[in-house]
């Protein structure tokens, strides 16, 4: 096969992904707020997921365009961005499709699997490829944000609802309650993490907005407990931390430069 043909078919490959991750987060994963096995400490309310999902969807449709039809961007660099970002931002798509799928028809223990997979694929994607490493605004919010941080955020949540689903937390226990009390702080402490050593204010705002939609669908299950209070506080923290290093970085006045050092995989 010549190289256009192969980058053509790994362009078609990320359509297809992306068609099939929007058909299930729609007509299985969104659905899936319904019924008492989804209902755990982890749950959040199905607004605000709905609003992540969207949003996620339209910054990866924006990275699609840019992949496909900038013409800004050199061929070289189109392969480039195709061959290493394109190929994980498949898994991903094609993991999320098949979690959504077995979530829906409530087979816990193998959908626990697939978002391990999926989260071996986008840490790979995130440390190995450094996409966090893209300066200028415009590449970060149409490549960095859509393609490594908003699906890495969302895994790791899933982890923990999934999980939560696995061992039957909606019996709503008292031991299950105070697990999920502890295991909460991991969304302040690794969005932290990312904050303090990669400056990645994207994370601590995609997780902001995820603590925020398990305060309010846990304020709305349960009224007295600390779930919801917790999940209030982390999203207030880590988003005014994405905030401060957001213009403490400097990214925000990077708008128009394009060197290779700032933006690796477009030079």
């Amino acid at each position: 096969m010549t190289s256009e043909s192969i980058m053509f078919t790994k362009k078609v490959a990320v359509l297809i992904s992306f068609a099939l991750s929007v058909y299930g987060s729609i007509f299985y994963f969104l659905f899936s707020h319904q019924g008492k096995h989804f209902q755990t400490p982890f749950s959040g309310i199905f607004i605000v997921t709905a609003i992540y999902w969207l949003l996620t969807f339209l910054l990866q449709l924006f990275f699609i365009i840019k992949v496909f039809f900038d013409k800004s961007i050199t061929l070289e660099a189109q392969s480039r961005i195709t061959d290493i970002v394109g190929s994980h931002f498949t898994i991903n798509n094609i993991c999320h499709f098949f979690w959504c799928y077995f979530f829906h028809r409530e087979s816990f223990a193998v959908s626990e699997c697939i978002l391990g997979l999926n989260l071996l694929n986008l840490l790979t994607l995130y440390f190995h490829h450094k996409t966090m490493s893209i300066k200028n605004i415009n590449d970060w919010v149409t490549i960095h944000f859509p393609v490594s941080a908003m699906p890495l955020s969302w895994t790791l949540y899933a982890l923990f609802w999934n999980g939560a689903c696995m061992f039957h937390s909606h019996n709503k226990s008292l031991f299950a309650r105070i697990l999920a009390n502890l295991f909460i702080w991991e969304f302040l402490l690794v969005p932290g993490c990312f904050l303090l050593f990669y400056k990645d204010w994207s994370i601590g705002l995609s997780s902001s907005l995820l603590m925020l939609g398990l305060g309010f669908g846990q304020l709305f299950t349960k009224v007295v407990a600390f779930q919801w209070v917790f999940a209030f506080v982390i999203s207030a923290v880590d988003f005014v931390a994405s905030v401060l290093t957001m213009f403490g970085s400097g990214l925000t006045s990077n708008v128009n430069t394009g060197t290779s050092e700032q933006a690796p995989l477009l030079a």
